[in-house]
């Protein structure tokens, strides 16, 4: 049987909830019921996997794929933040001649120049994603998941105007560096070496948005993250993503999402898959 005829006979329904998490030292999530699929890039950090009786390590660099119809759990690393990476996807039809699924891994360790890795940083790059090319690339990494064959060059990122690129870097590592940070436009336009107005008119053109809402829509990106994956407050959160106070918080992610937090979590809990981060949508 031929490549392309296997990928026709693999069926995916299209990836949803596509963004980067991070815990503190210690901390655990789950145990959770699995209903769809999962894929979980261990960026920062080394975890513990177990899925009902099975329990894997998941080093740093690590791919997990976490299966429905199971309750699984993370213990994240002891002695260091932890960040990975995951979305969310549902498989509807597979190849016969592809493996059982009792026989997949859980967890592939892939080395430097992975077509796993570059296929994840497609999919969490901020912009606009139609749906088939969004398909494709969790088809190609679930296939090379499966039968091992993902040592290869990387994928090059999306294109995008050096300064809008290097300003949106550099939202994402003071982010990451602490969520609560101030990013002022001034300091936006430094990272991408151009002046704050002509910084704006490209990000107008190029994502729709001013950089301070895009500052704006990556916290509640993270929010929502924090909402669907801890048992922080919402006051908590709103403090953890740098918002002043948790009305203005409320305001802006019902704005955003067209519910409160509050519902989000509730909606969330009863099985509703999370929403797609802001940035991919309007980015």
């Amino acid at each position: 049987m031929t490549m392309s005829c296997e990928f026709c006979q693999l069926r995916l329904k299209y990836p949803v909830s596509a963004d980067v998490a991070t815990y503190l030292p210690g901390a655990t999530f789950g145990p959770r019921r699995m209903r769809d699929w999962e894929f979980v890039w261990m960026i920062e950090g080394d975890a513990q996997y177990r899925w009902n009786s099975v329990e894997v390590e998941a080093p740093e660099g690590s791919i997990v794929l976490c299966r429905p119809n199971g309750v699984d759990h993370f213990q994240w690393d002891k002695n260091r933040r932890t960040r990975h990476a995951f979305f969310h996807f549902d498989i509807l039809s597979i190849p016969a001649s592809w493996p059982p699924v009792v026989s997949w891994p859980f967890v592939r360790k892939p080395r430097d120049g992975d077509i796993l890795r570059a296929l994840f940083r497609y999919l969490l790059t901020p912009g606009r994603k139609q749906e088939a090319p969004w398909r494709i690339a969790v088809t190609q990494m679930l296939a090379a998941f499966v039968h091992g064959e993902y040592d290869s060059g990387d994928v090059p990122r999306e294109s995008l105007p050096a300064p809008v690129d290097a300003a949106l870097r550099h939202i994402q590592r003071r982010l990451d560096g602490d969520p609560a940070s101030h990013i002022s436009l001034a300091e936006l336009a430094r990272a991408a070496k151009v002046t704050p107005e002509h910084l704006c008119r490209l990000f107008r053109t190029t994502t729709g948005l001013s950089p301070a809402a895009t500052v704006r829509m990556a916290r509640l990106d993270r929010a929502v993250v924090l909402l669907a994956r801890s048992n922080h407050l919402i006051g908590e959160i709103a403090e953890m993503c740098g918002f002043g106070s948790q009305f203005h918080f409320s305001r802006r992610f019902t704005q955003a999402f067209g519910c409160s937090p509050t519902t989000m979590r509730k909606r969330i809990n009863a099985g509703e898959t999370p929403p797609l981060p802001l940035l991919k949508k309007w980015g």
